[in-house]
């Protein structure tokens, strides 16, 4: 490869923002990015993205390193991956991955997902999640192995839960 042609680019605070009809989907910031324009990719340094309901945040995920592959619409985010929904749902991982078209999250990592409600929260863990950008369940969730819940609230005892 020439260095002359340009092919690459290194980007102080990097910004990249995704629109539909205008209306903002998500927005990602880095530290800095490497743009490589022969195979449409960024890679990325300190990472920043936030998800967008209706041009309102939605959602705010950090992690150490990312790569756009801008013309597939993906993403992958990795190291010390947490990603928080305005209503207080968080999820960690090593490594998340989104799908544009698709809408969602996906990991075949371990990760962990706490929902808080009015007596607690709910905390789960396991491999292999997809979940929407708001932290809530697709329609096919599919939790392939080791998952596990544990409730931290208090049960009503009036309730005919169990």
């Amino acid at each position: 490869m020439d260095e002359s042609e340009g092919s690459e680019q290194m980007v102080e605070s990097f910004t990249l923002v995704e629109s539909d009809s205008g209306t903002r989907v998500w927005r990602l910031d880095s530290d800095l990015g490497r743009y490589m324009e022969e195979d449409s990719i960024v890679l990325l340094s300190g990472v920043e993205i936030t998800f967008y309901e209706n041009d309102v945040p939605e959602t705010f995920l950090e992690g150490d390193s990312g790569l756009v592959e801008i013309e597939k619409g993906r993403m992958r985010i990795w190291g010390d991956v947490r990603a928080e929904s305005s209503d207080g749902r968080v999820l960690t991982a090593p490594e998340l991955l989104w799908n544009e078209a698709k809408g969602y999250f996906r990991s075949d990592c371990l990760v962990t997902l706490v929902v808080p409600d009015t007596a607690g929260e709910t905390v789960m863990s396991g491999r292999g999640v997809k979940l929407d950008s708001r932290l809530g369940s697709t329609d096919d969730v599919d939790i392939r192995e080791s998952f596990e819940a544990v409730y931290t609230g208090e049960l009503d005892e009036e309730s005919d839960v169990f």
